[in-house]
């Protein structure tokens, strides 16, 4: 095989990931919404759990899920994980949309968040593929915000401060942005599977679109 060949055959393997991962990704988030419909049906045995059961339940299944799909990612099950893994987020995520659906102004404050989400998702994907840099240098910025947000979000189930909230939604948004366009150029410049790059992009997008969502409820006084 000579250089050129070479370069055409990384060329294509890169085109084909690509694809494959956005393929995912749009499934990913397509079992998400279904999730959240048939969570719509089970709501008094979400709620019967109680805050903290809730929490506890959710966390063992999106997380055991997501851990078993990166273990698996280079075989089939991973797909199946993966999949389970998005479906899951959706179905527990269901009790929130209620409220939220049962608010007019939360229902605004939602679709505002969604446009938000999507317009800055879009625009670092672009930017990121139209540049090409490299944005792997982040790796340890992100980490240690990752960290921080991580951490105040516990404190946060703990300590309800309305400033303390909105400094950390900030950060979130902020972090969750940034975290797009490192993992987007992950996908253009490192090798990976389609798989642990789909779970990655999905985290940012969704946790960008709650951080938005409650930096506007706080910034409209909502509840």
């Amino acid at each position: 095989m000579n250089l050129n060949t070479g370069t055409v055959v990384a060329s294509e393997e890169k085109k084909s990931l690509i694809a494959k991962t956005y393929a995912l990704l749009s499934f990913g988030f397509l079992l998400m919404a279904v999730g959240t419909l048939i969570g719509l049906n089970f709501l008094p045995q979400l709620l019967s759990l109680g805050k903290w059961g809730l929490i506890i339940v959710s966390l063992l299944v999106t997380i055991g899920s997501m851990i078993l799909a990166i273990i698996n990612q280079r075989n089939t099950l991973g797909y199946v994980f993966f999949s389970i893994f998005t479906f899951s987020v959706g179905f527990f995520y269901a009790p929130a949309i209620a409220v939220i659906f049962n608010s007019p102004a939360l229902i605004d404050i939602f679709w505002q968040a969604f446009t938000l989400t999507a317009l800055i998702t879009v625009s670092l994907t672009v930017y990121a593929f139209i540049s090409k840099k490299d944005f792997s240098f982040l790796s340890g910025f992100l980490f240690t915000g990752l960290i921080i947000v991580l951490v105040m979000v516990v404190v946060s189930l703990f300590w309800h401060n309305r400033m303390f909230e909105f400094v950390m939604s900030g950060m979130g948004a902020v972090l969750f942005s940034v975290y797009i366009l490192y993992d987007t150029s992950r996908l253009i410049h490192e090798k990976g599977t389609p798989i642990e790059i789909a779970i990655a992009l999905f985290l940012d997008i969704v946790n960008l679109f709650w951080m938005l969502f409650h930096l506007l409820e706080i910034l409209k006084g909502e509840e």
